[in-house]
């Protein structure tokens, strides 16, 4: 915990934290959406009542909603208070495995003591990769969070992604310093519990426990029992994910409302619809984390290889993101012929897939084209960390991470909900960005030769 005795590192998260208070302060405009309906629900009922209404009814959700239920009955200003804490929770973990990853277990920082100590020794990052850091901290649009009213929303998603990385904090100093202590340990069960809750953290949590439990057979390391503890809560709701009445009727009842052509769609087509939902996250819009990930990937590689192809590669990415940033700004000008023509090009057809469940050819050569320019982040991946294990881990994480977005095809409200549920993949764009930003540190101070070193769970 040497990071922490950086005076650095605590200006950078007073920073984030005052920004969280005017923004809740001064921003948020509440009571939209789901807010007021959770805000009165139990005026002419008691709590258990409505949570067994939500489970026949509504949804499998029950610890979660059960929280979203009791904090709405409160005063407003204790979710903002609340809310504000779990954002600065947020920040204040990324922050550690960020900083802790340099110092004892990476190189691009050192271990001595100076002006800007706290107390005794601290490890140093250096100030390019805080301000990098704190660029992809505040990377995330967090309006997203008012797509189904602020306070619902955040304490569905948000509160949700907090405790996934609380739930995560033991095993990650179980592979950082081979021990973590017992409090640690309740406090992330408990966090897994309200976490898992959640459908798509459910997905991407039985998808880490696997990874990790094949990693630990193949690197010969000794599997930590709390990891069977978080796979086992992963099955467990997933089994209430799919035995839940509620959920079969809101999902008829969705069908119905948003999506019509849903109900004839196979497997295999609501994965593709899954897929088409990722890319039009990352190009029907700029996506800020996206395009800072891929700038850092860039980098990363322009250090690293010297070869122009891999290069090249690593810059696709990016160029599609400057290229639909330019379709963005010219769409102003779409009244002229041939601006419109361009423009028809990359546009996502969003109402033939909604009303026919079929795409038009234009609009399946652009997703070829995007998906090309997805395989070239897993390229660039590869080309910063090489045949090492922290290649395996961080496209594990792009995996999973994607795999809460694409899982999303399996639910008909995958139009009407694809601002908030996109909050999972952003974060991942914003750890691997993180990743790299340690590597291009390493990189620029050992210019040549790179030599990878395994941090994390690696």
């Amino acid at each position: 915990m040497n990071w922490m005795k950086d005076k650095r590192t605590w200006i950078l998260l007073g920073f984030y934290g005052v920004l969280a208070i005017l923004f809740h302060m001064f921003w948020l405009k509440l009571g939209g959406g789901d807010d007021y309906y959770f805000m009165t629900c139990l005026d002419d009922t008691s709590f258990g009542a409505f949570m067994v209404k939500r489970w026949y009814g509504w949804s499998s959700r029950l610890v979660i909603e059960g929280v979203l239920v009791l904090v709405l009955q409160q005063p407003i200003w204790v979710w903002k208070v609340l809310d504000i804490l779990v954002s600065v929770l947020i920040a204040w973990l990324l922050c550690g495995f960020f900083c802790s990853g340099y110092g004892k277990h990476g190189s691009g920082s050192s271990i001595q003591t100076d002006k800007n100590t706290l107390s005794g020794t601290r490890t140093i990052v250096p100030l390019t990769s805080l301000i990098l850091f704190l660029c992809l901290l505040l990377s995330y649009d967090f309006t997203e969070m008012d797509s189904a009213g602020y306070m619902t929303t955040t304490i569905n998603y948000w509160w949700p992604l907090a405790a996934l990385l609380v739930a995560a904090l033991p095993l990650y100093l179980w592979y950082q310093d081979g021990a973590c202590k017992k409090g640690c340990y309740v406090l992330g069960t408990l966090a897994a519990i309200f976490a898992i809750n959640q459908e798509q953290i459910c997905a991407m949590a039985l998808l880490a426990c696997l990874y990790l439990l094949i990693t630990d057979k193949l690197r010969g390391r000794k599997t930590n029992p709390y990891l069977y503890l978080l796979l086992t809560l992963s099955i467990f709701f997933a089994v209430c994910v799919v035995i839940c009445p509620g959920n079969a009727a809101r999902k008829a009842s969705n069908i119905d409302f948003w999506f019509p052509a849903y109900a004839g769609f196979s497997l295999v087509q609501k994965i593709l619809l899954g897929w088409y939902s990722l890319l039009k996250t990352l190009y029907q819009d700029l996506n800020l984390p996206y395009l800072l990930m891929t700038m850092i990937l860039l980098a990363a590689v322009w250090k690293k290889q010297r070869s122009l192809p891999a290069r090249v590669i690593a810059a696709i990415p990016l160029l599609s993101n400057l290229g639909l940033l330019g379709v963005l700004l010219f769409g102003r000008y779409r009244e002229y012929p041939w601006v419109h023509l361009i423009l028809h090009v990359f546009d996502f057809d969003q109402p033939v897939v909604y009303y026919q469940g079929s795409l038009p050819d234009s609009v399946r050569i652009l997703l070829l084209v995007y998906t090309l320019c997805c395989v070239c982040v897993v390229i660039s991946l590869f080309l910063i960390w090489g045949r090492t294990k922290r290649f395996m881990d961080t496209l594990a994480l792009l995996v999973i991470a994607s795999a809460s977005k694409i899982s999303m095809g399996l639910s008909p409200t995958v139009w009407a909900s694809s601002e908030r549920t996109s909050i999972f993949l952003d974060f991942g764009f914003i750890l691997l960005g993180m990743l790299a930003v340690q590597e291009l540190e390493r990189a620029t101070e050992t210019p040549g030769t790179i030599k990878h070193k395994e941090i994390g769970i690696s």
